[in-house]
């Protein structure tokens, strides 16, 4: 018999049959001659969903270890030890408050006069060309130059001439502005200020001495009359007089620094017939508050730790283990913390453990408060010292010290910084999983690419039989037709 052809003879088929009319063959046939192909892809793709999850749970530790930091940041901040606590008995005639180094006490302060400044204030101005009714933006029209002198009445600091250039397009705002900008001419910084204040009222110019006490303020300078200053008024000014725990005093402030070392008084009102009686305590809520923080983020730590190593049951069936489970870098990790957290140096006897921390048989860390309290009473800069000292100077960039918090710091930045060149351990394992998944994401596409090429090799090969058995069946069929009718 002659070959198979797919001429027109009539009966044959023509070849734009479909895959499977004769052989049965679909493509659901293809998938599963695939499912080999396809199954490695599952691998590899379940691979890589084991690492995402490794890598957030990596992600997740580094979040409560950054909290982790922050908590011992509070415990390194100069504000969080030896906060006080202030009262009044009249907080409507003065309040106290004091630093960290400031000691505690109680005082009996009588407020007989408060400080005010010295100041001259000028005249109406009008601008140059006569006109009364202005804005204080108007230009003036006025150029030329207006000095100032300040100096104590009683000689006790050295005067002090400000010159002000006045342009024509200034207005009184423009002069105020510059008045107020000065700077002490004396001062070859040139970022040391002249000690004035100049305000606008009524399109005047009121012109003071921002310290109090009794100065002697001029006003000079060719345009001294065009701004008013021909006829002005001078105020003097005057020192506060108070009583301080019986001794009388005078300070050229309302804010007195210089009475009791560390402590600063603030004058309200002046009532010479009452006494009033201020307080300074040390305030331990800030400290104990930032200890309690730290001690609850640790627990959250390590339990989280815990959790995701934990292996589970292995004897059952269906166990199921955290997503760490076995990691020996979280291991170390966990090992770290356990033995820096009782650790640090004592300082003057202060330790972790004199201050109430302690570990129990679970490693839950919890916090005497009571224990804590009497450490800070008996001394609490020996307790602020071996929570962290500062060694840092003025040209440092960056807190250095030394103590409990930055021993501890020191641990938790080797795992989580992300400084360029000095990754930490979670940056570094984050990277490499990263760099796994590059590569089976690569290994998918390239099975991919097989699975597609296979599958077109699939279906040309099984259309090509089909259309073969459908041109085998169709001469078939007209060789029966010739002999049926040869036999007739």
């Amino acid at each position: 018999m002659s070959s198979i052809t797919t001429s027109t003879t009539a009966g044959s088929v023509s070849s734009s049959s479909y895959m499977g009319q004769y052989t049965g063959i679909t493509s659901d046939t293809i998938d599963q001659l695939l499912q080999s192909d396809e199954l490695r892809k599952t691998v590899i793709q379940n691979k890589i969903d084991k690492i995402n999850t490794k890598s957030q749970a990596w992600t997740d530790i580094s979040t409560r270890l950054s909290n982790l930091t922050s908590k011992l940041d509070v415990l390194q901040d100069e504000a969080t030890y030896q906060t006080k606590k202030v009262t009044s008995s009249d907080d409507t005639i003065a309040t106290i408050s004091g630093t960290s180094d400031s000691m505690e006490g109680s005082y009996d302060l009588v407020v007989k006069q408060l400080a005010t400044a010295s100041k001259i204030t000028g005249g109406v101005v009008s601008k140059a060309d006569g006109t009364t009714k202005i804005s204080t933006k108007d230009a003036l029209g006025y150029s030329g130059k207006l000095t100032i002198t300040n100096g104590a009445t009683d000689g006790s600091d050295t005067a002090l001439t400000v010159e002000i250039d006045v342009k024509a397009t200034d207005s009184l705002k423009d002069i105020a502005n510059a008045i107020n900008n000065a700077k002490d001419p004396s001062d070859s910084t040139g970022t040391k200020g002249a000690g004035l204040k100049a305000t606008i009222v009524n399109n005047q110019l009121v012109v003071s001495s921002e310290e109090m006490g009794d100065r002697t303020l001029t006003i000079g300078g060719d345009l001294k009359d065009s701004l008013g200053f021909a006829n002005s008024q001078t105020t003097r000014g005057q020192s506060s007089k108070f009583t301080l725990d019986g001794i009388e005093m005078e300070r050229n402030s309302n804010t007195p620094t210089d009475v009791v070392d560390g402590v600063t008084l603030n004058f309200k009102k002046a009532d010479a017939s009452k006494t009033i009686t201020l307080g300074l305590t040390n305030d331990t809520d800030k400290e104990l508050s930032a200890v309690k923080d730290f001690v609850n983020q640790y627990n959250s730590v390590m339990s989280f730790l815990s959790e995701k190593m934990d292996v589970g049951d292995p004897s059952k069936s269906d166990n199921t283990t955290g997503a760490l489970a076995g990691d020996s870098t979280l291991i170390s990790l966990q090992s770290k913390l356990q033995s820096t957290v009782l650790g640090g140096k004592s300082v003057n006897g202060v330790s972790a453990s004199t201050l109430g921390l302690s570990v129990d048989r679970n490693g839950t860390l919890s916090l005497d408060e009571t224990k804590f309290k009497a450490q800070l009473a008996k001394d609490p800069n020996s307790v602020k010292d071996f929570f962290f000292k500062d060694t840092s100077n003025k040209y440092s960039t960056e807190k250095t010290g030394t103590g409990y918090t930055a021993d501890f710091k020191a641990i938790l930045d080797r795992y989580t910084s992300t400084k360029s060149g000095s990754e930490g351990v979670i940056s570094l394992r984050k990277s490499s999983y990263q760099s796994e998944i590059t590569d089976y994401n690569k290994q998918i596409e390239r099975i991919t690419e097989q699975i597609a090429t296979k599958r077109a090799r699939y279906v040309t090969m099984f259309t090509n039989l089909d259309t073969a058995i459908g041109n085998l069946q169709s001469q078939f069929s007209y060789f029966q037709s010739q002999n049926s009718s040869s036999n007739s």
